[in-house]
């Protein structure tokens, strides 16, 4: 998903005329224009974003666009107690959680990758309240610049600047990383970026310990990193109700558990069932269309050897005693749901048809 249409057409407009001189001149025209046009939107903490494609979305939440980076990505990931962490920014938009990195740690080296120019180009233009914003505006200004063939050399070669999608990327990257940021849109807008395979290229580009973060609470999703090896936690997130998603690879510590509900619904529902995209390029409605259709393949299969529990029903318990003493026991979330789903599905486990899962 992208930011909304009249959005993106105003900032190209400032695009083809931006050198590098001219900058206070577009800062004043182009915020005002985009406020005018009802696309740039103040939170509440006095920084801005931007609508989506619905009209009715934001690319950040209302209660500060800073704040949700802050305490939704970069507290969580306990970056300022590491050493010299290595961040991949995915969906880096408007640069709200690369500036907050490097305001939590110096020494952070952070790849951001943004499918979308506009967005990256905004960044110059806003006020964001954190001195570290202008070292990611050193990095962006060297990338238009020198895309327009103005030679520019950013002072700063701890940030790297890749715009592309992030499928291309990830297949692509040789390095590891300490921390993921995983900012996409929800995973019910556009799956892209949430599917089995993609979660899975990153697992292998996380060091031990390291950890994959996301706003989104999503079964699907997290029933993805738990079988890509995850590690999965949960913490409280700022302006929802649910939590935000934490999967560490390797933890030298044990995680808090997400709750028991979503443990059983992500061990036993069919709503569980992962996105896939083997090929890292299919569009997101081929996405949505083929998960669709096996989890009607594996209903079928369980209805047949009378196995089929319905969400709601697991979500009120009525499943067999022996599966929710599982829970009893002193594992984490992902070693839960793996025993759980191995013990009721015992009979087709190593079926093909559930090895979607």
């Amino acid at each position: 998903m992208l930011p909304n249409k009249k959005g993106l057409e105003i900032i190209r407009k400032y695009m083809k005329i931006y050198n590098g001189s001219n900058e206070d001149f577009i800062k004043k025209c182009l915020v005002k224009e985009l406020k005018e046009n009802n696309v740039l939107v103040e939170t509440e903490d006095g920084t801005y974003t931007l609508k989506s494609e619905n009209e009715e979305e934001m690319m950040h939440s209302k209660v500060g666009a800073l704040k949700e980076s802050i305490y939704k990505f970069v507290k969580p990931s306990n970056i300022e107690n590491l050493e010299n962490p290595r961040v991949l920014d995915l969906c880096s938009g408007l640069c709200y959680n690369a500036i907050s990195a490097l305001h939590y740690n110096k020494n952070s080296k952070i790849d951001m990758v943004e499918i979308c120019e506009e967005v990256l180009f905004l960044t110059l233009f806003l006020d964001i309240p954190f001195k570290e914003h202008e070292i990611i505006k050193d990095k962006v200004r060297e990338y238009f610049l020198n895309k327009i063939g103005i030679k520019y050399k950013s002072e700063y070669d701890n940030i790297n600047i890749y715009v592309e999608d992030a499928r291309k990327f990830i297949v692509n990257c040789n390095k590891k990383y300490d921390v993921v940021f995983h900012d996409a849109f929800s995973p019910k807008r556009d799956p892209t970026l949430y599917t089995y395979d993609f979660l899975r290229e990153i697992y292998k580009r996380l060091n031990d310990n390291g950890v994959i973060i996301s706003y989104s609470s999503s079964i699907p999703f997290r029933s993805a990193l738990v079988s890509c090896g995850y590690i999965i936690s949960e913490r409280e997130s700022i302006g929802r109700k649910r939590g935000i998603t934490l999967g560490y690879k390797n933890p030298n510590f044990k995680p808090n558990r997400i709750n028991k509900i979503d443990e059983r619904v992500i061990a036993l529902s069919i709503h569980a069932i992962p996105y896939r995209d083997e090929t890292l390029n299919l569009t997101k409605e081929e996405i949505i269309r083929n998960r669709n259709i096996r989890k009607e393949k594996l209903r079928e299969k369980l209805v047949k050897i009378g196995k089929y529990i319905s969400t709601k029903q697991i979500k009120k318990g009525n499943i067999p005693e022996g599966i929710l003493k599982i829970q009893e026991e002193d594992l984490n979330s992902s070693e839960i749901i793996i025993k759980m789903r191995r013990e009721f599905f015992k009979d087709i486990y190593d079926d093909e048809i559930f090895s979607i899962y």
